[in-house]
């Protein structure tokens, strides 16, 4: 009965989201404040919301401008607010699976809506040479509210004026290639080398539950980055990211002895590139220092080194990834990641997509999670998506099932 109500209230959020496709200015698009304050559609910089592509990658690395513009305007000039909102209601089914079936089968499962995120986001350059920009989300999750990504970013260091070529920035962002992070997943479901490796972006909080829909937590960062963009199309585009940080959320926070302290600062470096416009490849390199309980010694501290190569091609309708990464672990079993997912994007209405993602533990057990997906976009605003995964293995005597549906509106 509770899970026949939980339907019918997707079934009502869906109808509603439809109803506001009738009504709503058809020009609105996906992150509407970039896309009032350049005047061009989501489509110029999103293959599908929220992945960039090469449009995007470059319009985020020139903080939020596009070249071409060659000036930009004052805050008190600005013809927009340069504010946007987010809103995801979802509908989640969880089952557990264990035993071989028959009277001794243990099956658990339960169902749920709630609206389960609520952000308010903010990004411009700032005066008419763009010489700095910002950028910033609140959201509301669970009762809690929290700070996502913040920072502000000094442009234009060299080079000519937009094009990105050395650049600063600052604050709490998404360490990640350009092309594949966890702020770019069309799945929503996080990737083992996001959630488990803490090599593509935002770690958990550490939330008891679910690691998978726990809140995400970003590490604050100082970093270089720029970008030699080609002239044409099939010119070679090469992007790189260098800086330190500060590890967040990579141990229980209910024990003060295993908190990070801000003397500990881990490294990273990112290249990627671009060839051919729809092919990119990258490498990634993060050098995490822990606090180690293990060792025996209040406040010992291990060094974990972790990297990782991708690599991405558009053709036609699809958008293939494949990746691999490694991490050395704090209790020595290090940890291997395989992924691969495949996009489906036929139209502007439609997404269909699929991941398998692997892990491989050194003396420890072994896990999969698959993950199906599809969207439809009621306006380019506004869209509806269902998502299905089972999880095998990876320390569970449990085989996991989960359908989670969203509807999410961006104003």
């Amino acid at each position: 009965m509770r899970f026949r109500l939980m339907m019918y209230a997707v079934m009502l959020s869906i109808a509603a989201g439809g109803l506001s496709a009738l009504v709503a200015p058809q020009e609105a698009e996906a992150i509407p404040a970039f896309s009032r304050q350049t005047e061009k559609s989501c489509s110029t910089c999103h293959s599908a919301f929220p992945k960039l592509n090469q449009t995007g990658q470059n319009f985020r690395t020139n903080g939020f401008r596009f070249p071409e513009d060659k000036e930009w305007k004052d805050v008190q000039d600005l013809k927009h607010v340069p504010l946007s909102a987010e809103i995801e209601v979802e509908a989640e089914f969880n089952k557990d699976r264990s035993g071989n079936g028959g009277s001794n089968a243990n099956n658990s499962q339960n169902s749920l809506l709630k609206i389960d995120e609520i952000e308010l986001l903010a990004g411009t350059p700032l005066g008419k040479t763009g010489r700095a920009s910002g950028y910033g989300v609140v959201n509301f999750a669970e009762g809690n509210v929290g700070i996502g990504q913040a920072y502000a970013q000094i442009n234009d260091l060299l080079g000519a004026t937009g094009h990105g070529l050395l650049n600063v920035k600052a604050g709490q962002f998404d360490i990640a290639l350009p092309f594949l992070s966890h702020s770019q997943r069309v799945i929503k479901q996080r990737y083992y080398a996001q959630s488990q490796l803490g090599i593509l972006g935002a770690r958990d909080r550490g939330t008891v539950g679910d690691e998978s829909e726990a809140q995400e937590f970003y590490n604050t960062a100082i970093e270089i980055n720029g970008q030699m963009v080609g002239e044409e199309s099939k010119d070679l585009t090469h992007r790189y990211a260098v800086g330190v940080f500060q590890p967040q959320g990579l141990n229980p926070t209910n024990n003060a002895n295993l908190t990070n302290r801000l003397g500990d600062p881990g490294f990273y470096a990112t290249y990627a590139l671009n060839f051919f416009e729809n092919f990119n490849i990258g490498a990634i390199y993060k050098r995490d220092v822990v606090n180690n309980a293990t060792l025996g010694v209040p406040d010992a501290k291990k060094a974990l080194d972790k990297f990782g190569v991708a690599g991405e091609a558009k053709v036609g309708p699809f958008i293939a990834t494949l990746g691999y990464f490694r991490s050395e672990a704090v209790n020595a079993r290090d940890l291997q990641n395989y992924m691969g997912e495949v996009l489906f994007i036929p139209d502007k209405q439609w997404v269909v997509g699929a991941r398998v993602d692997h892990i491989d533990q050194e003396l420890a057990q072994s896990g999969t999670r698959t993950t199906a997906m599809g969207r439809y976009n009621i306006t380019p605003s506004v869209f509806v998506q269902a998502e299905w995964r089972v999880t095998d293995g990876l320390n569970q005597s449990t085989d996991q099932l989960r359908g989670r549906a969203f509807l999410v509106a961006l104003f």
